[in-house]
């Protein structure tokens, strides 16, 4: 049987549905809210590739400041040296001449037989004000204490710095003891203590005496906010300054006594003003 091959009539085209005007409206703001927030999004996204571009080719973030514009170099003994011999230079008197010369080293006191090394240091306490017994004596092994003696340059006799002292100049040595104490702290990791000794009175001899942690928040920021004249003179500092150097040396200045230990070992005992007798 033959197939029948009659073309089959194309479809008629459909009309186009007719879209009420509401619908028209909602399509067009769905298209204009999708819009929106594509252009949101891109300019979110160009954001932040511009701030990452920015960190990327931007300026290194600048190191902290430096704690001194000099340090010291070399071995323990080399540094305090070097320590010893510059800060003094700095600190002068009413008529800009140099006020004391240092000298400095392991703590140890002279024998016949030579220099002997200190055992130890006693801080014996305060006891003026009642908060402390006599008998809390702290112990600081004298290995890890560094001492500077400071003489002055205006009398040739045993280091003193003249008849009296006035009250400038011991503020000055009071800054310079600071200042030592500082320098060797920040710079010398083996040393745990410094004691100043300073220029002797008439009557008596004041020494100062600084720990690590004594002195743990000055040793964190810049030397210069804590001391900021560059070139101390006696009646040249600020009320602010000696605000900082009275805050942190008048407490811990004493008087000193070296005596032998019971195995005949020297030991630097320390006594404050307010401390029994």
């Amino acid at each position: 049987m033959a197939e029948d091959v009659t073309p089959t009539p194309p479809a008629e085209p459909q009309p186009e549905p007719i879209v009420p005007r509401q619908e028209r409206a909602r399509r067009s703001s769905y298209r204009l809210r999708f819009g929106i927030i594509y252009v949101l999004l891109a300019a979110v996204v160009g954001a932040g590739i511009g701030s990452f571009i920015v960190l990327a080719t931007g300026p290194e973030q600048q190191d902290d400041p430096a704690w001194s514009a000099w340090q010291p170099q070399g071995s323990t003994i080399a540094k305090v040296r070097q320590i010893a011999d510059r800060i003094p230079k700095a600190y002068r008197t009413e008529t800009g001449a140099q006020l004391t010369v240092s000298l400095a080293g392991p703590l140890s006191v002279p024998t016949a037989e030579g220099e002997v090394p200190v055992r130890a240091v006693f801080v014996r306490p305060d006891t003026s004000k009642g908060l402390a017994e006599e008998d809390d004596i702290a112990v600081f092994p004298g290995s890890a204490v560094v001492s500077f003696g400071l003489c002055g340059t205006l009398s040739k006799e045993q280091c003193e710095l003249g008849s009296t002292v006035s009250a400038g100049q011991q503020t000055l040595l009071r800054r310079q003891a600071l200042e030592l104490s500082l320098y060797t702290l920040k710079y010398v990791d083996s040393i745990d203590s410094v004691v100043v000794f300073m220029p002797p009175e008439a009557k008596s001899q004041s020494t100062v005496f600084l720990r690590r942690s004594d002195l743990a928040d000055e040793l964190d920021r810049p030397l210069s906010s804590l001391l900021p004249t560059a070139k101390p003179k006696v009646g040249g500092l600020n009320s602010l300054e000696e605000g900082q150097i009275l805050r942190l040396t008048q407490s811990r200045t004493y008087s000193a006594e070296v005596q032998p230990s019971p195995d005949g070992s020297p030991v630097l005992i320390l006594t404050p003003p307010g401390a029994a007798a």
